[in-house]
């Protein structure tokens, strides 16, 4: 199992194992990349991965990551795990939105200006991360993702 699959099934993003775990994010985003390997990290390192996602040292040690999967900037293609840990009235919001799509309302624009607020109210709040914020506005406000 890859770490980035682990956190997925936890429910876990990135930045949530490092506020959790007290992992500068910048050094989670290098082992979650491949860019620094498990076996390189110290031990107080591993010591609060462990404890962050409730694993024995040596679970953590067996966890791989796959750099193939991942684009030039070492993140992986897969993005959903941005969408992970969101606030309820977040969440809320992306769900209203997504419906009245569906739905073709007439209130599309409140709809709107509610998850816009939702999405920096959020990343203001430190519920989300910078990088969060830009996903969800790129997917659910001004279009897909150009890669």
């Amino acid at each position: 199992m890859t770490i980035n699959e682990l956190l997925k099934e936890k429910g876990m993003s990135r930045y949530s194992l490092s506020k959790t775990s007290g992992i500068a994010w910048a050094t989670l985003s290098d082992i979650c990349s491949g860019k620094t390997s498990l076996t390189r990290c110290n031990a107080q390192t591993l010591q609060k991965l462990s404890g962050a996602l409730g694993m024995t040292i040596e679970d953590i040690l067996a966890l791989t990551v796959e750099p193939s999967e991942s684009q030039k900037n070492g993140k992986p293609s897969d993005r959903s795990y941005l969408e992970t840990n969101l606030s309820a009235h977040l969440q809320k919001a992306i769900n209203d939105y997504v419906q009245g799509e569906k739905d073709k309302v007439s209130y599309m624009d409140c709809l709107w200006g509610e998850l816009y607020g939702s999405i920096n109210a959020d990343l203001w709040s430190g519920i989300i991360s910078e990088e969060q914020a830009n996903y969800l506005r790129t997917k659910y406000l001004h279009g897909e993702e150009q890669e």
